[in-house]
């Protein structure tokens, strides 16, 4: 039965994928907006989980405000499955002109220290046309760690432009082993810090005016290794094109110590919410954040 099911997600996938990439940057906008509305349908818990997020994020906005922006961030989710599953069919060139980034030469500078580099972004606009155009426009490898897809298809699918041009795949289950190997060797690593980490092991840290646990590794790394810590986001503009702004982070006054690593997490943290606030509907607000 499982691969049953497994085999009809594939077709879908891939079919509903190239017609994606036949449309336009409008009508794929429309398509993304159908699944988004599919998604938050035919998933009551987690739209509700959307909502305790945004309402307990923005107090002082109405129940209205809060309700439109659910609806607008499973836009942004849908639109950004629609680009996803489109992505194999299209060429570098035609994925290089859905983006632009206005500093990538501060990856290069980053990356020209032959020290290695922690890449940081989040869930916002579209994280995966990032990590991949990112090495495109550098011409630098970047180790992307990702969590495995349940669909052993959808997973290999996703793989197959992720890894495209040099770029390597570090599955997110016992990564250390294998960032430690990448770092001593000078590489760059990219990860999505977001995501409810484990309160046993990493650091409490105000997101929104509410403590979020937040994974630590990225700032013991940076400490540890003495390496730049490098942050960005995939901004959607009007057009439909994403916009990247590259911000190096600055950790000369910090110390590889535990208030160090809380002071550096607090940072990256901090630049996230503040890219948030400006464009809420470009975040992904299904997570539970806010474990406790």
């Amino acid at each position: 039965m499982k691969r049953i099911t497994e085999s009809i997600v594939a077709i879908l996938i891939y079919s509903l994928g190239y017609i994606s990439y036949l449309l336009s940057v409008r009508y794929r906008f429309i398509l993304g907006a159908v699944f988004g509305y599919v998604l938050r349908k035919f998933s009551k818990k987690r739209c509700s989980i959307t909502l305790d997020n945004i309402t307990q994020s923005f107090k002082d906005q109405s129940t209205e405000w809060h309700k439109t922006l659910v609806r607008n961030s499973y836009n942004n989710l849908g639109v950004v499955l629609s680009e996803i599953i489109a992505f194999q069919h299209m060429s570098d060139k035609q994925m290089t002109e859905l983006i632009d980034f206005s500093n990538i030469h501060l990856l290069q500078t980053a990356n020209a220290k032959n020290k290695g580099l922690i890449l940081l972004s989040g869930h916002f606009g579209n994280w995966e046309l990032l990590a991949y155009t990112a090495g495109l426009f550098s011409g630098i490898p970047i180790n992307i760690v990702v969590a495995p897809q349940h669909n052993t298809f959808a997973n290999e699918y996703i793989n197959v432009f992720r890894t495209r041009h040099n770029n390597n795949i570090v599955p997110m289950t016992n990564a250390a082993r294998d960032i430690i190997k990448i770092l001593n060797k000078h590489g760059a690593v990219a990860m999505l810090t977001d995501q409810a980490a484990n309160s046993s092991t990493d650091v409490s840290i105000d997101f929104f005016g509410r403590p979020a646990i937040t994974y630590e590794a990225p700032a013991a790394l940076v400490l540890k290794y003495n390496i730049p810590m490098i942050i960005g986001f995939a901004v959607r503009q009007d057009s439909g094109k994403y916009l990247v702004n590259l911000e190096e982070i600055e950790t000369h006054d910090l110390e590889y110590t535990k208030d160090g690593i809380a002071e550096l997490t607090k940072r990256h943290v901090e630049i996230l919410e503040q890219a948030i606030r400006k464009h809420p509907e470009q975040w992904s607000w299904q997570h539970k954040r806010w474990k406790t």
